[in-house]
């Protein structure tokens, strides 16, 4: 008992999934890397379908935070793309459209009560479903970028199926 304790207290803090700040969400412009960067084209761009399963109830919204870059991921002040959308049922499907070839990862919520944060009970355990790409899951706490990132090749359409984690 006294091991399941030690591992609950390590997992609670190590947990940082998702910041509890509220914030207003507005699109990001995409980076530009420099004068000299390749431009993209519309020919040249990918799409990513993001099937999630497991809701409990259609209240609230899905959160779906998109990254490109290892050091912002899970950081939702420095999310690539993000949607905020309402349920239509039990499971749905996100598209993210004219996504540049690259590697990426997503990190989203069912905020069940529409309060833009991940609620999390008085020791920072998830009370609200979340997943990563990949199903990924890190041992006490979020997965690494490295777990969850998933390559979009050019003019392509990549799809990945999510269910939704409880504890």
């Amino acid at each position: 008992m006294k091991k399941i304790n030690t591992l609950l207290i390590i997992f609670v803090l190590s947990l940082t999934f998702v910041s509890c700040k509220k914030k207003t969400f507005e699109p990001q412009p995409d980076p530009i890397e420099n004068e000299d960067s390749i431009a993209v084209t519309s020919d040249s761009l990918s799409t990513l379908i993001v099937n999630v399963s497991g809701m409990k109830n259609t209240n609230g919204k899905l959160n779906i935070a998109l990254y490109n870059n290892p050091d912002n991921f899970n950081k939702p002040e420095l999310v690539y793309k993000e949607l905020f959308l309402t349920l239509p049922g039990q499971s749905m499907t996100v598209t993210f459209d004219s996504i540049p070839a690259g590697t990426y990862a997503f990190a989203l919520f069912h905020d069940e009560n529409d309060n833009q944060i991940l609620d999390q009970n008085f020791l920072n355990i998830p009370q609200e479903g979340f997943a990563f790409s990949n199903n990924s899951m890190g041992s006490f706490g979020p997965p690494t970028y490295n777990q969850a990132k998933f390559n979009i090749p050019k003019n392509s359409t990549v799809t990945q199926n999510i269910s939704l984690r409880f504890f």
